[in-house]
């Protein structure tokens, strides 16, 4: 046996005796992990995404047609499902809504409908708090697509009677108008009719349990590596020098430190998901850990197979990175620094706590090179049951990249 195969097993028994320690490490690191994924998905999807708009309604003196039209407004399903409508003084209107009582304030001007009616079209005021929050921001997209259904169907009018006098039918005008009244009423009242219900998930083709699941997971992978610390520690001057007399330079050195790490990992990921198992079959399907493939009960052997594989890739990818910090920190305490300070900053960025549609955008841009973006969609992968050649390049291109500069981080620091 050559001098090379004899090193790299001895850095896997030198592994093996480290995860006792592993093990005590990720009981802590797991329910750090699962409480920041509870914590960040109850931010998300909270019970409720906002309250009810409160909208207060200042109208002129006896102006009965005005409060007519603010009635039937108010009596359409996608307004009085979210909007409460509170009859003011102006000044009181206003008063409320710097104390923060209001989210908004429709300032209705004398003769809105007779204005509407012969064209000169007066303008209502939606007045809006500085600071506004979201319910003030729903009201406001709903009164600007109120304005361009009244515009809209304006033009239409004005269109259609403009080429009736152009024709020379002025007579037949009252009678247009009527006609066109209705069929943009009909048009506009049952608007519900024209939307289609589509689920959307911030946290793509998984879902929400899921995606946060893979988060922590991940999040607790990167994270072992600081029980296991004294393994990740680089060798001593002398200790490469006489490894590199044998034969075993830094590329082999880096090798055998990444493979013995991503054993670790591994058989740590087992354990997670044997318990992660046992409460699903415990607490049966509600929890709606696995994806639908798993519930559907189609995850057949290749899918196994190719799901083995991508936890396998996920996790040389994982201690890659993490060898590679150490070996760049120096130190044992360095390493644990620049480990945990880099983990939860590049976690952050990609989308670990908060999926990537919440992000800025400046920052949503580093998203895809972060390697915990990286190693969630590995995961997804491994989840899902399926394979995909971008996201298995990607693992690749991570896992060399750590190799590499690992092997370079050995040979230059002798």
């Amino acid at each position: 046996m050559s001098t090379r195969l004899v090193f790299w097993k001895l850095e896997l028994k030198r592994a093996c005796k480290r995860l006792p320690q592993m093990f005590a490490g990720a009981i802590v690191l797991l329910f750090l992990a699962g409480a920041v994924a509870l914590l960040a998905g109850r931010a998300l999807y909270g019970d409720k995404a906002a309250g009810r708009i409160q909208v207060g309604v200042a109208l002129p003196e006896e102006d009965a047609l005005a409060k007519q039209m603010i009635s039937m407004i108010r009596s359409l399903d996608s307004v009085k499902s979210m909007c409460d409508f509170r009859y003011m003084e102006r000044e009181e209107s206003l008063r409320a809504l710097q104390q923060g009582e209001l989210n908004a304030v429709m300032d209705i001007p004398e003769g809105l409908i007779q204005g509407i009616m012969n064209g000169t079209n007066p303008s209502v005021r939606i007045l809006l708090p500085e600071n506004a929050w979201l319910e003030s921001r729903i009201f406001q997209e709903l009164t600007q697509a109120g304005a361009g259904i009244l515009g809209a169907s304006q033009a239409g009018i004005y269109a259609g009677n403009e080429l009736y006098r152009e024709h020379g039918w002025e007579e037949e005008l009252p009678r247009l108008e009527q006609e066109l009244n209705q069929i943009f009423l009909s048009y506009s009242l049952p608007r519900e009719d024209y939307f289609r219900h589509m689920r959307v998930s911030a946290t793509g083709e998984v879902d929400t349990f899921v995606f946060f699941g893979i988060s922590a997971y991940v999040l607790f992978l990167l994270l072992s590596g600081i029980p296991v610390s004294g393994y990740l520690l680089p060798y001593s001057k002398s200790m490469k020098r006489k490894l590199s007399l044998a034969g075993v330079g830094g590329p082999s050195r880096a090798a055998g430190r990444i493979v013995g790490l991503g054993s670790l990992f591994f058989v740590g990921s087992l354990g997670v998901g044997a318990v992660v198992w046992g409460m699903v079959r415990i607490f049966g399907s509600d929890m709606h850990v696995w994806s639908e493939t798993w519930q559907s009960g189609k995850f057949g052997i290749l899918a196994g197979l190719a799901g083995a594989g991508g936890l396998a890739l996920v996790c040389l990818a994982g201690a890659a990175w993490v060898v590679l910090v150490y070996q760049a920190a120096g130190s044992l305490l360095g390493g644990i620094f620049l480990l945990f300070l880099t983990v939860t900053v590049q976690h952050f960025l990609a989308g670990g706590f908060l999926p990537e549609v919440f992000l800025p955008d400046m920052l949503r841009k580093l998203t895809a090179v972060m390697p915990s973006a990286i190693l969630m969609d590995g995961m997804k992968m491994a989840v899902t049951g399926g394979f995909s050649a971008a996201v298995a390049g990607k693992l690749a291109v991570l896992l060399l990249a750590g190799f590499c500069l690992t092997a370079v981080l050995e040979e230059w620091k002798k």
